[in-house]
């Protein structure tokens, strides 16, 4: 029997390099937030780093750059039951336990960190037995103990749980134990104290206790003590005994150290304790035996403000300068320590006090409990790490939650307790966030880099690119999940729930429904390696589906009990089931019939085929579990390999190759088993993983990349190395866009492409011909469409201009009107002025009278106040109907200019974006000079208000003189101050509606960007799908008379012309812009009076040219020897030189393209700023774009198809029509004809190859019914018995031959002009928009010289009635 190879005293690495199998760790996704003790710490002081724990696994995660590592721990990895840090974050301990064995591992920090631990301590049972699981770890944070100096990490305190639960003092360096102390009940936390090491605080649900280190007295046992010092309890504080008692959940030492600690309770309250330790006592310790005594300084009764009384707090952290308490419904609340600490206090004993700073509830917890936190860093800048119970994880600097709107919680009772008015958002989210509970279906993708994972507690569906490292999708489901499986391409998921199976589209950021199938009862799904079918298990039936057509294609019933697992072998000719009654059922693929029925001898819940007959299960039986193998249903006892009881196999994958099987397995521990060679030689590993069992894995088809799933809520993707030939670094390959077929069909598929193939070579040429014809009068239309839409945009602009000057009027009446107000209130208020000296120079009565008249003044204020707001609101509803109206005015222009936009490249869209920018630049200078108009209206304001507090303290000193009217001054007094809050408050509603008016004034911008991609993406789609129609008909319209042609080419040329005329006249505005290049203008004017002469010497050229062509094909000379006037032709007009002078003539379009880059530069930094917002858009619309252009490559093959059948039909009916043709031929009484010789024939047909031969842009391929394989077709007949010819037959004989070579001909220059004429139109089109003209020959020679063809190409630029064209033969 096999053994299992062991991971002992050498590291698991080691052993899994040993044994050919390399698994490491590559992402890990989840949190133990609230499982454990301290499960998320920073790793540094700076609060850069992050160590938080998933499953067995200890993660390191710097938050700058995103990278991710993870521990190496020596031998079979432990669960993690808790963790602590350091205060300076130089040392990370982890406490791992299993079973009966406990240890610590120290890791280093900071600059030094390693993913090793600095040391592993392991001895740590005592005179009473084993220490049990550990529950809580900490560090000793200062160098003092009992008043001597020491090192200030050298101590470490763990507690431990169950039978012998105890606290243990050690120094970890030394690996020596210092006191050891019994308690009855355990403890969740515990901390050494922040002045003095040898006090050590913990706290449970039920308990709090001090303890202290003391040096042993002297007595006999003495030396069988293996402690140096013993732990004794202080006196309990009576407080937090009798008055309340509570539940404690937490507590932490406050800093700066004064020996107090806050304890935090279910019930919500803090209490703060004094260990009865002062600064003042520490070095008088060392001197003098006295306990320290702790009392009780105070109780908050309510943290996190009055609204929130009686929330439970679950934690606790303090920092330099106060404490923050985290409680449930994600709120935290901030308390910082009061500024001004010199003022006397009326006890003692009260230390310093401590006020509220504020209370947030952070949205990322979603109403969640915060399980742990965690605080770094200094008084002024304080970084907090947040774990919530939902396993989100994030951190954020702790002044951003005062950044926020805070109203007071409670004036009556608390009034400075201060709260937040809305959540804390657009915190980060670490890893895209996990799962809050067991993950019960994993699958993995073949083409892509993704995991699809699901939890059936919280009803989510995450989708994982492991490549990012990170959750890249979140998906809510309604109802209650049962499985899923994700198809082997990586675009479709199969999700069953209880009524259903629903196939769902993976998008960029969701889940799209493609299909549902109505099935009860569903609880397994998978599909097969080739994705082909879907295997669906309903309690003990297994349904077959198609995945193309989404019908039923078999049912098979085979198990008396639920089926517990279903795996197709590696070639899907075999599929596997086992259910609960332990009963295995192989099915044959082809037919869906059975094969073999077994049984397993015992209970198996995974089972893993390789086809041929042989299976792999995992067994459970009442000792122990076992890995068993069968063959053809027979069970092979002696390749069984053993485990124990609590390692049952819960699930299972395989991998196969030609030379051995490999087999991945998990258990229900936590640990993933590796089984390589189970064919050959075996070989075995085991890495913990997992805290609880694993309740799904996979391994890509490649044998590099394995995902696992757990109970924990974790999911863990390995890099693998040992299953596969290939290495891990040659393995890794970009995702693929693959569709859907059949593994066995595919040979059949690959017949049809072999037939194809030929067909499709035939047309390549053609194909190529025209689409350079298409893009040639693409880019002119796009060239036509850029100029209509700038007039366009110059229109919009001018009348963007208009409304904004319209507006700017409009605020500026609205100005004139305020200081009108303001100058009737200035004026008033002298007016009472001078009648309040009057009446205070007059008799008492008087006041009655002012009295009256005042309350006037303030009727006359609020009037004004409130026609003031009405015209505020009244002027914003009318922007407001402006801003509706010119969105309406531009949806209408933009709907009438749909029809008329084309394609728009990259530099139209980045001039577009400049002056969109340009034009928000020219609105925020608007907006400042506003801003400055009221900064300098708020300054007139202020004067007023400075006279008016002026004309107060006048009216206070005629107070004095006049005592009888004191209590009537007192009352004025008040009514002005009201009146002056009334004034703020005015002013904070006028501030308001302005941020609420930008505000709106971004939406619009906004909402308008956006209409206005999505409506360019409708355009563009629309016109692509003009472009393929107009292909088609351009296509087959090829074909008409060359007066059309010639024509049509005119219009093109002149519109050409126009455009360039156009261009010329849009330069010369530019040269008296820019003025500081006017000697560079000038230079180009003159290159372009030579580029002119040049167009005109060439065009002589081309009619001398065309006329010499004319000549040769309309003289009457034998067509054999046309190839001598062609080679004369060649001698004469051809010029080797010309063919250099295009750099030359390209100067002044590479200057104008320099400076159109250099713009481009420019609008694409300004550009870069707005694109930050719109990441998220263009991912979508990309993705959109690629499913688009995959739905256009379908059609477009299947138009090639189309055509290539289209031209083998009229082949075959050209090839009919001949052999009819010579039948009837046969058929007359005619002998023979007369022919010409041999040799004759000979230089016939050479001449004919040696013309297309020079013609380097004439298509190769044979004439239809012309040319066959490169020889002509023969006169029917026998040509050596001619002399028995009648002359009417020789003379009907010769008329039909001549008719032949005429038709000849004819198609030959019609081929000769479909080449010609569009890479003609292309190259006067590259040399109006600047960029230089090549024509190559496509006949694929070399060396052989350009025949006349290519001398139209490369002088022709500008084509006149009568020119070559219509000289052709």
């Amino acid at each position: 029997m096999p053994e299992r190879t062991a991971a002992g005293d050498k590291g698991a690495a080691a052993d899994r390099a040993s044994s050919g199998i390399l698994l490491e760790v590559a992402h890990g996704f989840g949190s133990h937030a609230g499982k454990i003790r301290d499960a998320l710490l920073f790793g540094d002081i700076a609060g850069q780093y992050l160590a938080h724990v998933v499953g067995r696994q200890l993660v390191f995660r710097n938050l700058l750059g995103g990278e991710v590592g993870f521990a190496a721990e020596k031998g079979d990895i432990q669960v993690i039951t808790a963790c602590a840090a350091s205060r300076d974050r130089s040392f990370l301990a982890v406490c791992r336990s299993a079973m009966e064995r406990c240890s610590i591992s120290i890791y280093e920090l900071g600059p030094h960190a390693t993913n090793r631990p600095v040391q592993t301590l392991e001895e740590l049972h005592g005179r009473d037995g084993p220490v049990g699981p550990l529950s809580a770890v900490a560090f000793s944070s200062v160098s003092i103990a009992s008043g001597v100096a020491e090192d200030s990490n050298c101590r470490l305190c763990v507690s431990s749980t169950g039978h012998y639960a105890q606290i243990i003092v050690l120094d970890w360096r030394l690996n020596e134990v210092i006191g050891r102390f019994m308690i009855e009940e355990p403890l969740t936390r515990i901390a050494f104290s922040t002045l003095d090491s040898d006090i050590i605080s913990g706290t449970g649900p039920n308990t709090f206790e001090l303890w202290l280190l003391k040096d042993f007295t002297s007595s006999p046992e003495e030396s069988e003590k293996l402690e140096s010092k013993e732990m004794i309890t202080l006196q309990p504080v009576e407080e937090l005994v009798d008055h309340f008692a509570a539940t404690f959940m937490d507590h932490a030492w406050l800093q700066p150290a004064n020996g107090a600690l806050a304890i935090c309770t279910e019930q919500g309250a803090v209490d703060i304790i004094s260990s009865g330790l002062d600064v003042e006592d520490v070095e008088a310790r060392a001197h003098a035996d006295v306990d320290p005594v702790p009392y009780f300084v105070c109780h908050i009764e309510c943290p996190f403000g009055q609204v929130l009384a009686g929330l439970p707090a679950s934690c606790i952290q303090s920092f330099a300068g106060g404490f923050v308490v985290a409680g449930a419904q994600s709120h935290i609340a901030v308390w910082r320590m009061e500024a001004d600490e010199g003022e006397a206090h009326d006890d003692l004993l009260g230390g310093p006090s401590y006020k509220h700073d504020c209370t947030a509830c952070l949205a990322l917890g979603a109403g969640s409990a915060v399980a742990e936190l965690d605080l770094v860093g200094s008084r002024d800048e304080v970084y907090a790490a947040v774990g919530f119970e939902n396993a989100y994880i994030t951190h954020f600097r702790l002044g951003i939650l005062r950044a926020g709107d805070v109203v007071p919680s409670s004036p009556a009772t608390l009034p400075a307790l201060e709260m937040r008015s809305e959540p804390v958002e657009d915190l980060p989210l670490i890893g895209g966030g996990c799962h809050s509970g067991p993950v019960s279906n994993l699958d993995i993708a073949v083409q892509r880099p993704i995991v699809v994972s699901a939890c059936s507690q919280d009803g989510t569906i995450r989708v994982w690119d492991y490549q990012a490292g990170e959750c890249s999708l979140c998906w809510q489901a309604t109802e209650e999940l049962t499985s899923l499986a994700l198809h082997p391409f990586g675009f479709l998921l199969a999700v069953s729930f209880s009524d259903r199976i629903r196939l769902m589209e993976i998008l960029a950021k969701d889940l799209k429904l493609f299909s549902e199938i109505n099935i009860k009862n569903v609880h397994l799904l998978r599909f097969s390696n080739g994705g082909h079918v879907l295997a669906a298990a309903q309690a003990k039936v297994i349904i077959i589906f198609s995945t193309r057509t989404l019908k039923k294609v078999a049912t098979l019933r085979g198990h008396s009990r639920e089926v517990a697992c279903v795996f197709f072998d590696p070639l899907d000719k075999t599929m596997v089931s086992v259910g609960e009654d332990g009963k295995v059922c192989e099915w044959s693929t082809e037919n869906w019939s059975s094969i073999n029925e077994y049984g397993v001898h015992g209970e198996a819940l995974a089972i893993a085929t390789a086809g041929e007959g042989r299976v792999w299960a995992g067994v459970a039986e009442s000792e122990h579990a076992t890995f068993r193998s069968f063959r053809n249903g027979v069970y092979h006892q002696n390749e069984d390999i053993v485990f124990h009881s609590s390692e049952h196999i819960s699930s299972m994958d395989l991998f196969s190759r030609p030379s051995e099987v490999s087999i991945l397995a998990g258990d229900l521990a936590g640990n993933l088993l590796a089984f390589c060679g189970v064919t050959g030689v075996l070989r075995t590993t085991t890495l913990g993983l997992h805290d609880g069992g694993i309740t799904a894995l996979r391994i890509s088809s490649d044998g590099h990349t394995v995902a696992t799933a757990g109970k924990d809520g974790s999911v863990f993707v390995l890099n693998a190395d040992g299953f596969t030939d290939s290495q891990l670094s040659e393995s890794r390959r970009q995702p693929m866009e693959v569709v859907m077929i059949n593994r066995g069909d595919i040979q059949l598929r690959q017949d049809e492409i072999s037939d194809l193939t030929a067909q499709i070579a035939k047309l390549k040429t053609q194909l190529e011909e025209n689409a350079a014809r298409l893009q040639g009068e693409l880019r002119a239309r796009v060239e036509e469409a850029r100029r209509k839409a700038q007039a366009t945009i110059q229109s919009l602009r001018k009348l963007y201009e208009e409304k904004q000057q319209a507006s700017t009027v409009k605020e500026r009446e609205n100005l004139r009107k305020m200081k009108i107000t303001e100058a009737l209130h200035v004026a008033s208020a002298d007016d009472e002025e001078k009648a309040y000296d009057k009446r205070m120079r007059a008799d008492a009565d008087s006041y009655v009278a002012l009295q009256a008249e005042l309350r006037e003044m303030e009727a006359k204020f609020e009037q004004n106040r409130q026609q003031a707001r009405w015209d505020m609101e009244q002027q914003e509803m009318k922007q407001e109907k402006v801003v509706q109206q010119r969105l309406s005015e531009k949806d209408a222009k933009i709907q009438t200019l749909k029809d008329l936009i084309a394609f728009t490249e990259k530099r139209f869209d980045a001039m577009f974006d400049q002056e969109g920018m340009e034009q928000s630049l020219e609105i925020s200078e608007i907006k400042k000079k506003n801003q400055e108009e009221l900064e300098q209206q708020h300054l007139v304001e202020y004067k007023l208000k400075k006279d008016q507090d002026m004309l107060v303290r006048a009216l206070d000193m005629m107070e004095k003189d006049r005592d009888r009217i004191a209590m009537e001054q007192r009352e004025a007094g008040v009514s002005i101050s009201n009146l002056r809050s009334e004034a703020e408050l005015m002013k904070r509603e006028v501030h308001s509606l302005k941020v609420e008016r930008k505000e709106r004034e971004s939406t619009l911008r906004d909402k308008e960007m956006e209409i206005g991609t999505h409506k360019v993406k409708v355009q563009t789609l629309k016109k692509f799908k003009q472009v393929l129609d107009f292909r088609l008909r351009e296509v087959t319209d090829s074909l008409k008379p060359k007066e059309d042609m010639i024509a049509q080419l005119h219009l093109q040329l002149s519109a050409l012309e126009e455009e360039f005329e156009k261009q010329l006249e849009i330069q010369a505005q530019m040269e008296t812009v820019l003025e500081t290049k006017s000697q560079q203008v000038s230079d180009l004017s003159a290159e372009v009076e030579k580029q002119k002469e040049l167009i005109r010497q060439r065009e002589r050229t081309i009619f001398r040219f065309s006329a010499d062509l004319h000549e040769l094909a309309t003289g009457g000379e034998d067509t054999r020897n046309w190839h001598i006037g062609m080679k004369r032709i060649w001698r004469t007009h051809v010029n080797p030189e010309i063919f250099n002078q295009d750099e030359e003539q390209s100067r002044p379009i590479q200057e104008l393209g320099r400076q159109i880059q250099v713009m481009e530069r420019k609008a694409g930094m300004l550009n870069l700023r707005v694109r930050s917002g719109e990441t998220t858009s263009k991912a979508d619309r990309i993705h959109k774009a690629q499913e688009n252009s995959l739905l256009i490559c379908e059609l477009e093959e299947l138009r090639i198809e189309k055509k290539a059948l289209m031209a083998q039909a009229k082949d075959l009916e050209l090839r009919i029509r001949l052999h009819q043709q010579s039948e009837e031929v046969q058929a007359k009484p005619i002998e023979a004809l007369p022919s010409r010789s041999g040799s004759e024939a000979k230089s016939s047909k050479q001449a004919l190859c040696d013309l297309f031969e020079e013609a380097p842009e004439c298509q190769r391929t044979p004439m239809k019914g012309t040319l066959k394989k490169g020889h002509l077709v023969r006169p029917l007949g026998n040509t050596e018995k001619s002399g028995h010819k009648s002359q009417e037959e020789l003379r009907s004989k010769k008329r039909f031959l001549k008719q032949v070579e005429k038709t000849k001909m004819q198609l030959t220059e019609q081929r000769i002009r479909q080449q010609l004429v569009p890479t003609e139109l292309q190259r006067m089109q590259q040399r109006k928009s600047g960029e230089p003209s090549v024509v190559l020959s496509e006949s694929g020679s070399s060396s052989a010289p350009a025949g006349p063809a290519l001398a139209v190409v490369r002088f022709g630029s500008r084509f006149t009635p009568g020119s070559s064209v219509d000289s052709l033969p």
